[in-house]
C-alpha cells in the first residue's frame, strides 16, 4: 500500500528509523487522495524526514497518522493555490504500486507475460464499443474514444488524441469514464405505460436514472434531445442514456463545501490499494520549502545506505583503496609488520588511529553537506574524546553523561529551520514534544535520577547542556513549551506548588501517591535506631525528618522535598515541629492517637 500506518513516539511525533532524520515539520496540513478530501485527515502536521513524508493528526493522532515511503514515489508535482484552493503538493506512487479501480476487472491481478499460470484475478476489461464518445471541455465537441483505449492500463502516460474540433488534447479522467459508461452493459428498458396526462416517469436500471414523457421519448442527458426509448445513445450526441453514475460524484453531492472546493471521500486511505496519487494541502504556507527539502530527500535517497557496504578507506602508504571485502596478497614484509605485538605494536595502533581521526574530520568539515554525510563517524567519535575525557575527571559521571547526550545531540534537536516560516506557535509545540520525548527517555533516565520531580529552572538548565550550543532555548520559550503539555496530552506536566515553584512531573504521579512514599518511608524508621538517644519511644512513634533527609532520600532537590513535606501536612498526613536544631515533620498522631477519657 502506498500510506502505511505510523508509529509514533510518546511525544506524538514520528517514530523515526535507523538512519532517519528529520527534514522538516510543518502544520495546518490536509490530505487529498486525487481530488477527493480524506476524511479525519484534514488538520494536522506534515514531517518530511530522509526515509518518509508523514501525516500527524491533531484531534486523534494515534488513530490518523499515515505516513509515504519516498522510495515509493515515483514523481511528485507543486500546485501553488489559486484563490480558496490551498498550495499542494502531489506525490504519485510507482507502477507497480498503482490499481485503477471503478470498473469490472479492474481489482484483477497484473500476470506476467513469462506466466503461465491462468489468471486469477478476474476477467480482462471488455473492448470499448464504437459507440464510446467524450466531449470536449473547451468546445464541447463529441469526440469518439479509441478503440484500443482501455481503462484497466490506462495512466498518465497513455497517448490521448486531441479533439478533432479545436484540437487539445482531453483530460485522462473524462476519456476513462466515457469508456467505462460505454462498456457497462445495461438492459433494455421497458416501454413506459401511456398516459394522457404527460407525466414524469422515471425508469431506472442499474442505477441509472432517465426521465421520460407520456410521449414515449426518452431525454437526453447531455444535449436533453428526446431519444426514442429502445435506444441506449443519444442520437444527436452520442451520450450514453442509461449511464451508471460515479459513485464519487453521488457521494460529493451530499457534503457541504463552503470552506474548500473538495469532495471528500466516505472510505479509509488504509484499506484501498489502488492509489491514484496522495497531495499535502497546506493551508498555513511552508509548501516551497517542504517541496525543496523534498526533492533533495528524493534526490539523496539515503534510505538506500542502510544496506550498503562500508565506505572504502586508503591503505596506509598507499594510493589503493580498501573496500573491505576484496583481499589482496601481501608480501612477507607486509605481515611480518603487522605482528609487531607490545609496547611497540600499541604505539603504531594509537598512531594510525590518530591518522586515521585526522583524516575523518578534515574530510569532514570541508564543507556543510560533507559533515552531514560524516555525521554518525563524528558523533561516534566526539563520543570516544568524551569517554577518554572521563577518565583524566577522576571518573565524573555526570560530565561523561552531559558529553555524550550533546554528542548525540545532532539528530534530536528540531530547529527553528526545520518549520515553518513565521509560526511561532509551531516552533512551541515541537520544543514542547522535543522536550516530553527528552523527559521520557529510558536511556537518558532524566526524571529517574532526579527522583520523578525537576524544578522547571533545574530542568531548563540541564536541556540546554544537553543540546551541546546548539539552538539553546531562551527562559520564556521553554516556559511556553512547558504549559503546552497539557493540551498536547503528552506523558509529562507541569505543576505549580502554592509557594509559586514550578515543577516538572510524571502525568502519572500525583500527590496521593506521594503521599504514601513518604508516610512509607516514615514507618521504616520506626525499626531504624536514631544515632543519638532520645526520650520517647522510637519504636512506635518513630521519628521526625528534615527537607534535607528527605532529598537525599528520594532523589529530589531541598526546594521540592520542603514543598512537598508541606503538601503532605496540608492533607493532614504529617505535622511539623519546630525546634531549636530547625524543622522537622512527622507522622501526624494528633489524629491516630485515640482520645483521652476523663
Amino acid at each position: 500500500m502506498f500510506l502505511r500506518q505510523l508509529d509514533l513516539t510518546t511525544a506524538l511525533r514520528p517514530s523515526l528509523l535507523p538512519e532517519e532524520t528529520l527534514l522538516f515539520v510543518q502544520d495546518a496540513v490536509g490530505l487529498y487522495e486525487g481530488k477527493f478530501k480524506l476524511p479525519n485527515f484534514q488538520n494536522g502536521q506534515a514531517y518530511l524526514t530522509s526515509h518518509r513524508a508523514c501525516y500527524v493528526d491533531h484531534d486523534e493522532p494515534r488513530k490518523y497518522s499515515v505516513a509515504i515511503n519516498l522510495k515509493d514515489v515515483e514523481r511528485h508535482e507543486c500546485y501553488a493555490g489559486f484563490l480558496k484552493s490551498s498550495p499542494k503538493i502531489t506525490l504519485y506512487p510507482k507502477p507497480s504500486k498503482q490499481l485503477t479501480r471503478g470498473f469490472p476487472g479492474a481489482h484483477g491481478t497484473a500476470q506476467s507475460p513469462a506466466s503461465s499460470s491462468p489468471d486469477r484475478g478476474g476477467s480482462p476489461a471488455p473492448a470499448v464499443p464504437q459507440s464510446a464518445t467524450w466531449v470536449c471541455p473547451i468546445c464541447s465537441f463529441s469526440n469518439p474514444v479509441p478503440s484500443n483505449f482501455d481503462p484497466a492500463t490506462a495512466n498518465a502516460r497513455t497517448p490521448l488524441p486531441p479533439c478533432l474540433a479545436c484540437g487539445i488534447k482531453p483530460p485522462l479522467v473524462h476519456v476513462v469514464k466515457a469508456a467505462i459508461s460505454a462498456m457497462t452493459n445495461r438492459p433494455t428498458p421497458s416501454l413506459p405505460p401511456k398516459d394522457d396526462n404527460h407525466a414524469t416517469i422515471t425508469a431506472s436500471a442499474g442505477g441509472g436514472q432517465v426521465s421520460s414523457t407520456g410521449t414515449g421519448s426518452f431525454s437526453c442527458p447531455r444535449c436533453t434531445f428526446q431519444n426514442h426509448p429502445s435506444l441506449t445513445s443519444c442520437e444527436i450526441c452520442g451520450a450514453s442514456l442509461l449511464s451508471l453514475p460515479d459513485k464519487r460524484l453521488e457521494s460529493a453531492k451530499t457534503i457541504g463545501r463552503a470552506e474548500s472546493p473538495g469532495p471528500s471521500l466516505t472510505t479509509s486511505p488504509l484499506q484501498e490499494e489502488g492509489i491514484e496519487c496522495i497531495k499535502f494541502s497546506f493551508r498555513g504556507g511552508g509548501e516551497k520549502i517542504f517541496y525543496e527539502r523534498l526533492k533533495n530527500a528524493l534526490v539523496q535517497r539515503k534510505w538506500l545506505l542502510q544496506s550498503a557496504p562500508p565506505i572504502p578507506k586508503p591503505r596506509q602508504s598507499s594510493s589503493i583503496f580498501d573496500d573491505g571485502y576484496t583481499t589482496t596478497p601481501k608480501s612477507s614484509s607486509e605481515v611480518e609488520r603487522n605482528k609487531v605485538v607490545g609496547i611497540a605494536g600499541l604505539e603504531r595502533r594509537g598512531l594510525e588511529q590518530r591518522k586515521n581521526n585526522e583524516v575523518m574530520i578534515g574530510s569532514a568539515f570541508e564543507d556543510l553537506e560533507a559533515l552531514m554525510t560524516s555525521a554518525k563517524e563524528i558523533i561516534a567519535l566526539a563520543e570516544q574524546f568524551a569517554s577518554q575525557a572521563n577518565l583524566g575527571t577522576n571518573g565524573n559521571s555526570e560530565a561523561s553523561t552531559i558529553a555524550s547526550q550533546s554528542a548525540s545531540a545532532l539528530g534530536l534537536v528540531t530547529t527553528k529551520d526545520m518549520l515553518g516560516s513565521g509560526s511561532e506557535s509551531l516552533y512551541v509545540s515541537e520544543l514542547s514534544r522535543n522536550l516530553a520525548e527528552w523527559l521520557t527517555d529510558d536511556t537518558r533516565g532524566v526524571l529517574k535520577r532526579e527522583g520523578g520531580i525537576v524544578t522547571l529552572v533545574d530542568l531548563w538548565a540541564v536541556f540546554n547542556r544537553s543540546r551541546g550550543g546548539v539552538e539553546l532555548v531562551s527562559p520564556s520559550d521553554f516556559e511556553k513549551a512547558a504549559g503546552m503539555w497539557d493540551k498536547l496530552k503528552l506523558p509529562v506536566r507541569l505543576r505549580q506548588f502554592r509557594s509559586g515553584l514550578l515543577v516538572v512531573q510524571g502525568r502519572d504521579r500525583t500527590d496521593e501517591k506521594t503521599i504514601a512514599s513518604l508516610l512509607a518511608w516514615l514507618k521504616e524508621l520506626h525499626s531504624l535506631p536514631p544515632a543519638t538517644d532520645v526520650s520517647w519511644d522510637w519504636r512506635m512513634y518513630g521519628r521526625g525528618v528534615t527537607a534535607q533527609e528527605t532529598a537525599e532520600t528520594f532523589g529530589w532537590s531541598v526546594g521540592v522535598a520542603t514543598e512537598e513535606l508541606e503538601m503532605a501536612e496540608e492533607s493532614g498526613a504529617l505535622c511539623r515541629e519546630q525546634g531549636f536544631d530547625g524543622l522537622r515533620f512527622w507522622e501526624n498522631w494528633l489524629v491516630k492517637l485515640p482520645p483521652v477519657s476523663d
